[in-house]
């Protein structure tokens, strides 16, 4: 709650030094194969000394399991050490007022590596402290997974990095499943995952809302595997809430105050949306290769969150696929992606599209963002030359917006061709070329607004609490 507090009060403190237009950001395996005390000596100090009425020790995964079902209340440290190969089981019965908590000795010091992976069940169980180290993949799992059924857990102060494991292609892993209800993943940090497989999936269930929160994560994707012809292959992205099964399902979850750095895995979508109702809220995207998409689904809400290039090639925005989004208040700098990869992309829709096919957009609102010396600022019913993308826009209202393009780019380039799009253009502040429209446009480029000290914020304040380099 404080960092989110202190986020907000920087995002206003943004606002003011900007002048406080409404074209600013948001204000706002086995028996444990261990070395006992050889693990990381860096991180916090352990807590203070647990009441040993309901604090248990272990030191492998067959130890945790012969536990069984843990009672509300019970708090359970894993002794400091490095670990192999530890397919570790928590089944939790708590509550929120006496939650399960499994936590490592010292934050940081619990290393697990080769196939270590836990999986969570049962209710209100918190997770802390643990690093997993290079893991080795293993075909359809995951390292962490949030059980069916399992619901009010968190995984928090934790690490996933994959330094030095190798580029495969082939053994398709998820680094996070979450399944099951209201879970949290908050202040963890997820570095370089170099195999197949989205890094962190939420999984849809029929008539099950997740209502998870992933907040205040830090992310690095920078490694891209291609195919043989050197194309970015599918299923790289570092989020994905859903799947195009169950994309018109209401998911209600909220990613906020996350760090993603150099995620560039499929070149496309470093966040993979394909359910309804959910929020992107004060993320940082610095340098990353691709866009937050909106796949599949509708109703989604895209605000205050902050995109940074840097002028790296194929850096991108955000990319709206389907009906009743809103995009508001974002901050968008030096990206030089076009087409689908521009800094707001909207695009055109297939007639009678499959569920994994792409829908109209229709009902969206983009407003009040401020787009700064990109390449392409708004790009609007988009779509490849060739594809059968042939419906355009409709019923979008794009106002308030604050727009400026590099010399070779455009403010807006805006496709008439094969249907012209349906859109209320109202108060927009455009320097750059034009291509498709001609609306009002500014005689010199607008100031940039200082916000670097909400950026910050949000980068200072992800990730987990010890270091992992």
């Amino acid at each position: 709650m404080r960092k989110t507090i202190l986020l907000m009060l920087l995002a206003i403190q943004t606002l003011a030094c900007s002048g406080g237009e409404a074209s600013a950001v948001e204000p706002s395996a086995g028996s444990g194969n261990t070395s006992q005390g050889s693990g990381s000596d860096q991180g916090q100090n352990s807590d203070p000394t647990p009441d040993p009425e309901t604090t248990l020790y272990v030191s492998s995964a067959d130890e945790l399991k012969a536990l069984g079902t843990l009672k509300p209340g019970t708090v359970v440290v894993w002794r400091n050490g490095l670990y192999s190969d530890q397919i570790a089981e928590l089944k939790s019965a708590g509550t929120a007022e006496q939650p399960v908590i499994l936590r490592a000795e010292k934050a940081g010091a619990v290393c697990f590596t080769g196939t270590s992976r836990i999986s969570v069940s049962g209710t209100c169980a918190e997770v802390e402290g643990f690093w997993w180290r290079n893991p080795e993949p293993v075909s359809g799992k995951s390292v962490v997974t949030l059980a069916k059924g399992s619901s009010h857990c968190t995984v928090h102060d934790c690490a996933i990095t994959g330094d030095n494991t190798r580029e495969d292609a082939e053994t398709d892993t998820k680094w996070v499943s979450l399944y099951g209800t209201d879970h949290r993943v908050e202040g963890c940090t997820f570095r370089d995952k170099r195999n197949i497989g989205t890094l962190m999936v939420v999984w849809l269930e029929e008539g099950v809302t997740p209502r998870h929160a992933i907040v205040a994560n830090h992310f690095e994707r920078p490694v891209t595997l291609r195919d043989d012809n050197g194309k970015a292959i599918n299923g790289q992205e570092t989020i994905r809430i859903g799947t195009s099964t169950f994309s018109m399902q209401e998911a209600a979850c909220t990613v906020e105050d996350n760090y993603f750095y150099r995620c560039h895995g499929e070149q496309a979508e470093i966040v993979s949306n394909k359910s309804c109702g959910n929020t992107y809220r004060r993320n940082l995207f610095v340098e990353c290769q691709g866009t937050l998409t909106m796949r599949h689904g509708n109703n989604c809400t895209v605000t205050g969150n902050y995109f940074v290039g840097n002028g790296m090639s194929g850096t991108g925005g955000i990319r709206l696929i389907g009906e009743g989004h809103t995009v508001e208040r974002n901050y968008l700098e030096g990206l030089a992606g076009t087409g689908y990869r521009s800094a707001i992309c909207l695009v055109r829709g297939q007639e009678n599209p499959a569920l994994s096919g792409y829908w109209q957009v229709k009902n969206a609102r983009v407003r009040y963002n401020m787009v700064y010396a990109c390449k392409y600022g708004l790009n609007v019913n988009y779509a490849s030359s060739s594809s059968d993308q042939v419906v355009p826009v409709v019923s979008t209202v794009i106002e308030g917006n604050t727009v400026s393009a590099t010399s070779s780019g455009y403010a807006v380039d805006c496709a008439t061709e094969p249907a012209a799009p349906e859109i209320e253009w109202n108060d927009n502040k455009l320097y750059g070329r034009q291509r498709g429209v001609s609306l009002p446009s500014l005689t010199s480029a607008p100031a940039k607004p200082n916000v670097q000290p909400a950026m910050d914020a949000i980068r200072e304040a992800a990730g987990c609490s010890w270091k992992t380099e």
